[in-house]
């Protein structure tokens, strides 16, 4: 079947990576390697930082170049700056639709795609791509309707990107069938194409009423950064889905131990085990809120991007004087996919919320039995040293009351000791033949001499260190 004056274009966009521009920014690199297979012409020597949107030296609008092995294929580049974090490309290869005789084979398509390097490899910071194949149907295929437009349709598809896939959507846009394929929740795996059969002149000259395609490109770009936020937000939500399912073993873990801790002044390791569960509660907290705050700004970058997205559907209904009925294929990602991507973020965050309550909870539990047991190991601990004090005085009051009664017993020898030789001295006194009384013996009265100053001296003995202490 022959298709007339097919034209490719690819409207792809990339972050700018903070500090990584000009030559070595990816987006540039990826350009000229697609260049490199179609023709000599270069993009990274013609770029131009300034100030305006076009990232070329004026007065130049495009880079045009022709196929180096086929000089019917023409094509242009233009670098666009996308407000002040992106950059974009606009690339078009294809016939001259001004020129009857570019009546080609569908398999001639095969040539805007040279060694299947479109699409663009996708990379952290590549936001995304929209393929646009334009060709006109031929008088033998004017009347062309339902299945057999799509079966038409597909094989563009295969023959561009040498693999089959059936359209996600079809509408008729400016009076001429047009089929979307790829799917907006995973654009890496299924990227954004379209293949619009005009049937007249009247969809080619829309597209270049009053700026209508840069409307397009903008339209696009907003597309991709709400797909690209609702992509990196389910690879958060894996990540939080894991810590969230990890959340239960783990608090059942700390409750068994709760249960079953006892407090030990002796031995502590239950509480080392509490310390060393907080400390990785209280990280893997930081980690869970960290992951939080990142999928709510791509909720934000989502609710932002569509919001742009539906005032650049009014915008080109404006501009074309159209209802907005007419952009239903466009509107449908505004009005249904995009929202759905932002209910679901929303789902997400009100279901993970609640970790964030559980961790909180449980790192209150756990700090709160920690600060218990530890008071109440320390209070026995301290009971504990009082008795061993306690005990300790009481066996050096024993101590001293043993050390005082030697003392008394040396004292007493002494006493009696020195009194002894006087145990032989008779009972009877020299001049008198009556019997002396035992109190008036020279034995006794010295004995009981001794005890008194014995007594004496440690009352004296006693006041002296009572006052010196």
């Amino acid at each position: 079947m022959n298709i007339f004056a097919p034209n490719l274009y690819l409207c792809a966009y990339h972050l700018r990576e903070d500090d990584t521009e000009g030559e070595t920014h990816p987006l540039w690199s990826n350009c000229d390697r697609l260049l490199s297979h179609l023709t000599e012409t270069r993009l990274i020597p013609h770029l131009h930082e300034g100030e305006n949107r076009i990232l070329l030296p004026p007065p130049d609008k495009q880079i045009s170049f022709t196929l180096t092995d086929s000089n019917d294929i023409e094509g242009f580049i233009q670098p666009v700056q996308l407000q002040e974090d992106s950059y974009g490309v606009f690339l078009n290869i294809g016939y001259d639709d001004s020129d009857t005789t570019n009546l080609v084979e569908i398999p001639i398509l095969e040539q805007l795609n040279p060694n299947q390097i479109l699409p663009f490899p996708p990379s952290p910071y590549f936001l995304g791509q929209t393929l646009l194949l334009t060709l006109n149907l031929t008088p033998e295929n004017q009347d062309l309707q339902g299945s057999e437009l799509t079966k038409l349709a597909n094989q563009c598809y295969q023959a561009l990107f040498n693999q089959k896939a059936d359209p996600s959507r079809s509408r008729e846009l400016f009076g001429s069938p047009i089929f979307e394929y790829g799917n907006p929740r995973e654009p890496d795996k299924y990227p954004h194409v379209l293949i619009w059969l005009f049937r007249d002149e009247l969809a080619d000259q829309t597209l270049q009423k009053n700026q209508c395609f840069s409307s397009i490109f903008d339209l696009f770009f907003y597309r991709h950064k709400v797909s690209k936020a609702f992509q990196d937000s389910r690879e958060i939500y894996q990540q939080l889905k894991q810590y969230y399912l990890s959340l239960d073993p783990t608090l059942d873990q700390i409750q068994a131990q709760i249960d079953s801790a006892k407090p030990d002044p002796q031995d502590n390791t239950y509480l080392q085990d509490f310390k060393t569960q907080l400390k990785q509660l209280s990280a893997d907290s930081l980690i869970y809120d960290r992951l939080l705050r990142k999928m709510k700004d791509l909720g934000t970058t989502i609710h932002i991007n569509l919001n742009n997205y539906n005032d650049t559907i009014e915008q080109i209904c404006a501009k074309l004087g159209i209802d907005k009925e007419e952009l239903s294929l466009w509107r449908y990602f505004g009005e249904e996919t995009g929202p759905y991507f932002r209910g679901q973020i929303a789902a997400n965050l009100s279901y993970f919320e609640q970790g964030t309550g559980l961790i909180s909870q449980a790192i209150a539990s756990i700090r709160a039995i920690v600060e218990i047991d530890q008071a109440q190991c320390d209070r026995q601990r301290q009971e504990a040293d009082a008795k061993y004090y306690q005990q300790q005085q009481d066996a050096n009051q024993d101590l001293q009351n043993h050390i005082q009664a030697v003392g008394v017993g040396i004292a007493a020898g002494a006493i009696v000791a020195s009194t002894s030789g006087l145990v032989t001295e008779p009972w009877e006194r020299p001049d008198s033949d009556r019997f002396s009384l035992p109190y008036r013996h020279p034995f006794i009265i010295a004995l009981v001499a001794s005890i008194i100053c014995a007594v004496g001296a440690w009352w004296v003995a006693e006041k002296l260190i009572k006052r010196v202490k």
